[in-house]
């Protein structure tokens, strides 16, 4: 498949991952690209994307390591990611609170505690000590965000192969 520029990335991810237009132009943004870059510079998101489907956020993609600048993206898109998590827990049949504590960047060390989750997903941001959840949750968007784009691929390669 030729990804011939950002735009048709956006419009795809629009349509098709549950974020607002805003929440994936942040993150494409954040990820350090314009909004209606070239080919070489679409090939080269959707290969940010692909990574990030595969190994997650916690790899290290420039935007999304430093707690300040995670933190300044949740607080952005923190109405839509945190409808985004309260849908897809819906989706899998639990609570958004029980789905965070389940996130797999939790399974080497203590879960938060339901207080810690509700604080930083529904209070006043800036809470003393919320960061790392604050950091987990644009990580959320942006895996979320890298998921669909990997399913696109697939689904495309297995339509060419079939054709």
């Amino acid at each position: 498949m030729t990804i011939r520029a950002i735009k048709e990335v956006r419009i795809f991810l629009y349509a098709n991952s549950g974020f607002q237009k805003t929440t994936v132009d942040n993150v494409i943004k954040a990820l350090g690209f314009p909004l209606n870059g070239s080919q070489a510079l679409a090939s080269q998101l959707s290969g940010i994307l692909l990574d990030c489907s595969k190994h997650g956020a916690d790899i290290g993609i420039s935007g999304f390591m430093y707690y300040k600048d995670t933190a300044a993206f949740f607080r952005e898109n923190r109405k839509d990611i945190v409808r985004h998590m309260e849908n897809a827990a819906a989706e899998m049949g639990t609570d958004v609170i029980s789905m965070v504590q389940g996130f797999a960047v939790f399974r080497y060390g203590p879960k938060p505690a339901v207080s810690e989750v509700g604080k930083a997903l529904w209070a006043k941001f800036r809470r003393a000590g919320l960061a790392s959840l604050y950091n987990v949750f644009a990580w959320y968007a942006l895996e979320e965000l890298s998921r669909a784009w990997h399913r696109h691929l697939g689904e495309t390669a297995a339509n060419n192969l079939s054709t």
